[in-house]
């Protein structure tokens, strides 16, 4: 998931530093604007995930900008950070919402720091409904490798799968971003997520239907290292959703 990051800053330097910093174009952007009404209407094409403000700006102040977006964008509004120098402008960026109101000037590691939690916090919001197609993919490569679509594991790894190609940090951390929510969905535990989809595994692997499995993976798996692990298999999985 691309997640867009929009500063609305009189401090030139400080926004292209964080895009510098941030913009890798594959999970983060980093849009820049010059004043209030640039912020409008940059939100009007693409609406920012988190929105970076500072409550003086030429034209259209902060708090303008952000009553505007609220009309204009409802529940769909961004994570603000708003910058500020005078309490009454702190006091009204709480108001409207903000995650956080930071005295100016901005201090980059600061900043830095608050944008990369709310990316790692963005990520761990799980849009089932955008994860649906990914999710028939991988329950159809899961067919070609035999496995059995009866299995609770069957359903577990082919989300798992579907999540990891949405944002593919997730393999990195399997316990807490992709078997928690899994978890949650299906009124289970983690424990019991990455039990089945063990199991799932396994099963595959020891049954004839295993020549499936190195037919699809072909020399990303080796049968003399044994069965390969749940992440293996998810990662392998991402890859062949990618290329299919």
């Amino acid at each position: 998931m691309l997640v867009n990051i929009l500063c609305a800053m009189r401090d030139k330097r400080m926004a292209e530093s964080l895009k510098r910093e941030l913009d890798d174009g594959e999970h983060c952007a980093v849009q820049i604007v010059a004043n209030g009404c640039a912020a409008i209407e940059s939100s009007r094409s693409f609406p920012p995930d988190i929105l970076v403000i500072d409550a003086v700006l030429p034209g259209l102040d902060g708090l303008g900008v952000l009553d505007c977006l609220q009309e204009m964008l409802g529940d769909r509004m961004p994570r603000v950070i708003g910058g500020s120098m005078m309490p009454l402008a702190d006091e009204g960026f709480s108001k409207r919402g903000a995650r956080a109101v930071m005295r100016l000037p901005w201090k980059r590691e600061q900043l830095i720091g608050m944008l990369r939690t709310e990316l790692d916090e963005i990520d761990h919001v799980i849009d089932w409904d955008a994860a649906c197609a990914p999710y028939q993919q991988a329950c159809a490569l899961l067919g070609e490798m035999g496995m059995h679509a009866g299995l609770k594991g069957f359903t577990y790894l082919a989300w798992s799968a579907a999540l990891a190609y949405e944002s593919e940090a997730r393999l990195f951390a399997v316990g807490k971003r992709l078997y928690q929510p899994i978890a949650e969905r299906f009124h289970t535990t983690p424990q019991s997520v990455e039990r089945l989809i063990r199991h799932a595994v396994e099963s595959t692997m020891d049954a004839a239907a295993a020549r499936g499995v190195y037919g699809l993976f072909g020399n990303t798996l080796d049968p003399a290292r044994g069965k390969p692990t749940n992440a293996q298999i998810i990662g392998m999985l991402v890859q062949r959703m990618r290329v299919a």
